[in-house]
């Protein structure tokens, strides 16, 4: 008796094993390399030269550790463009930081197609670890553009690291980029891919890395909220990671471990405990690392990028213009304004259009007169959004005017704007003059609205400029007005390019004010100041 009771111990405990597993992953670091803001030379606590020192800190205290990231690292700091467009043999900085980091897998976001599908698999091919999206796929063939999914041998686990898209990246990134490539249902695509993940590659553990972010929506096919549905529709998902410039979270969705991350590096201590032939995770306890002001700069990083970060200095450094007006961001929100102007006029040279509509440049933009560098218009627009002309009618026009006035909450109500609407989200428009009454209820906003002082009629035609994210969906303006038509015709060159191209050649830029829209009532300025996002 005493012997079976002994046999049967023995065999418990070897069959009850128990690893504790680190997950580790960043999101929408978007190139930037210091601890500052590229624009303002503030310091800021960002950057690839902080997270490298929690990265490395955090990895030293596990052996048994995975590093992922949710996409949104190429491009998006000046130093991206600089190398992607006038220094291409140089190696991608973020990769390179990434392969001496010890990533493991990215999941592609919609930021790594900025600068063309081309340039992308150029980079890719640097990476020494795979960019995963099993839902990205070739519209002609149905074949995969990316690594569906990666096993990691880890701590004696099998750990699969599916790669996911969120189908609304497409909203965002100009149709030149995505030419031929398309999004599937990354839900669908996971109700496949997780079983064979079980069953057939024989996964410990399954990972999800999705660029995508929680939102507040229910889960849908095709919503805006894959990562919600991805805990409630597909079973057999240990840990969610997701990232797409939504604020930082952890939480449980339907049980499942969920962390989201943006400027910090997301943490999940996982306990994994074998009983019999299966692992389970016993328990996720998940925080952020936040870089703080002491954080110590990587010399790594700083090493990596030194020529490239000089270089873009030098370039964001070069004189511009002598400018004549103040371009003050603080009023965009409330009337015209000579920065909003001076984007209007590139927009409509560079296109032909009759309007042109250009998203709210914030309230944190501020270039006095005087002598100015390129890296204060770069600030105006540091996309890589180009310019597409369309077609609209007078109606059409104003649905669009009357979707941008969803800015803005009801002029009697405590806080002045609707704080669901990014201001760039809330566009401006050039050509007409309106006006929005603040007091009446959405859809109903638009009480003025003429062209050469004439009042604009609904089957009236206008050909009108905007950013091609716009094109894409971004902001939701063209299903508003129910556009379904395509460009007629689309800049080769971005918004900035263009805009640097207009200041460059003019030794003084003076841009009168038109005065063309205002709300009713005026809205305060101290509150504006005090209130605008």
């Amino acid at each position: 008796m005493i012997r079976s009771v002994l046999i049967l111990l023995c065999t418990l405990i070897l069959n009850a094993q128990e690893v504790g597993l680190q997950v580790l992953v960043t999101a929408d670091l978007q190139g930037r390399i210091l601890p500052r803001d590229t624009f303002t030379l503030q310091p800021a606590n960002q950057g690839w030269a902080m997270v490298a020192t929690l990265v490395r800190n955090l990895k030293a205290a596990n052996p048994n550790t995975l590093l992922l990231d949710c996409g949104n690292v190429l491009a998006g700091d000046p130093a991206n463009y600089f190398r992607n467009r006038l220094k291409p043999k140089l190696p991608d900085p973020s990769v390179a930081i990434m392969n001496a980091l010890g990533y493991h897998a990215l999941a592609v976001g919609e930021r790594e197609y900025d600068f063309g599908f081309k340039l992308l698999r150029s980079v890719e091919e640097m990476a020494q670890f795979p960019f995963l999206s099993a839902n990205t796929v070739f519209a002609s063939t149905g074949k995969g553009v990316f690594t569906p999914y990666v096993k990691v041998a880890v701590g004696g686990l099998q750990v699969a690291i599916l790669g996911l898209t969120a189908a609304a990246v497409a909203q965002g990134t100009d149709p030149a980029n995505l030419a031929d490539i398309t999004f599937l249902d990354p839900v669908e695509i996971a109700k496949t891919l997780v079983p064979k993940l079980r069953d057939k590659e024989k996964a410990d553990l399954v990972i999800v890395v999705i660029h995508g972010a929680l939102g507040k929506d229910p889960c849908t096919t095709m919503g805006s909220n894959p990562v919600r549905c991805l805990a409630e529709k597909v079973p057999g998902i240990d840990l969610i990671l997701a990232g797409n410039g939504a604020q930082s979270q952890t939480t449980q969705v339907a049980g499942v471990p969920v962390l989201q991350v943006g400027q910090a590096v997301g943490v999940a201590d996982l306990k994994i405990r074998k009983e019999r032939f299966h692992w389970k995770v016993e328990s996720a306890e998940l925080r952020l690392e936040q870089p703080k002001a002491e954080t110590v700069l990587d010399p790594q990083v700083l090493e990596l990028t030194a020529f490239l970060r000089a270089e873009t200095e030098a370039y964001l450094n070069t004189y511009a213009t002598n400018l004549a007006t103040d371009l003050d961001g603080r009023w965009s929100c409330m009337e015209d304004s000579a920065l909003v102007q001076l984007l209007h006029t590139v927009m409509r040279k560079a296109t032909g259009a009759q309007l042109s509509a250009v998203a709210n440049p914030g309230s944190r933009i501020y270039i006095p007169k005087g002598a100015t560098s390129v890296r204060q218009f770069y600030a105006l627009a540091p996309a890589e959004d180009r310019l597409a002309r369309i077609r609209i009618s007078g109606i059409q026009l104003r649905k669009y005017l009357e979707h941008s006035a969803r800015f803005y909450n009801l002029s009697y109500e405590p806080d002045l704007f609707n704080r669901e609407v990014a201001p760039r989200d809330h566009d401006l428009i050039s050509g007409v003059n309106y006006s929005l009454d603040l007091s009446k209820p959405l859809g109903q906003r638009v009480v003025v609205l003429t062209y050469r002082n004439e009042p604009v009629t609904d089957a009236q035609q206008f050909t009108l400029a905007l950013a091609t994210s716009r094109l894409a969906g971004r902001g939701g303006y063209l299903a508003a007005m129910g556009f379904q038509g395509g460009a007629e015709m689309t800049t080769p060159y971005s918004l900035r390019n263009l805009l640097l191209e207009y200041v460059l050649s003019r030794p003084t830029v003076t841009i009168p004010l038109v005065g063309n829209w205002r709300t009713i009532p005026y809205l305060d300025r101290e509150r504006v100041l005090a209130q605008q996002p």
